[in-house]
């Protein structure tokens, strides 16, 4: 694992084999970033947001999280899921898609859990060739069931 100059990682973290926190990320309390994951940094330009995975959060396997991509409290995000500043979540327990912060960025709210999905392209030669585009989905918000299934990260510190 790396963890770039300038990255903040928090205590009780736990950073995975073959995986990658960038320059000036930010990472909080007992958060669990799973092998093979990529948490984005920022050296230039001036203006650019760091990544932020606050307290609590569980990031599986092989994900990328980039571009100011805030991961609030207590979510857990699915192996595979690529989050970007310009990445749509769509929330399935509440209907419709997670707004973007005041600055434009993609927050995950508290408690998600996010999985990889997929929306179809609405217009042009995309729709008529039936490609869909990366669109991760809250299939549910925490609860003692996901708890569990994330309590062997505690027992591995």
């Amino acid at each position: 694992m790396d963890v770039n100059i300038g990255a903040y990682v928090d205590e009780g973290t736990m950073v995975d084999s073959h995986a990658l926190v960038g320059s000036c990320a930010q990472v909080g309390k007992n958060v669990h970033i799973s092998a093979a994951s990529q948490i984005g940094g920022v050296l230039e330009p001036a203006g650019a947001l760091p990544v932020i995975i606050e307290d609590n959060a569980f990031i599986g396997g092989n994900c990328g999280i980039y571009e100011g991509t805030i991961v609030s409290e207590a979510a857990v995000i699915g192996s595979g899921v690529i989050l970007t500043k310009g990445t749509p979540i769509y929330d399935a327990v509440n209907g419709g898609y997670v707004p973007k912060s005041e600055t434009g960025q993609t927050v995950v709210p508290p408690g998600a859990v996010v999985v990889p999905g997929s929306r179809p392209i609405a217009k042009g030669p995309g729709k008529d060739a039936g490609i869909h585009v990366s669109t991760p989905v809250i299939v549910k918000y925490r609860d003692g069931k996901t708890d569990a299934s994330v309590e062997l990260e505690t027992l591995l510190r």
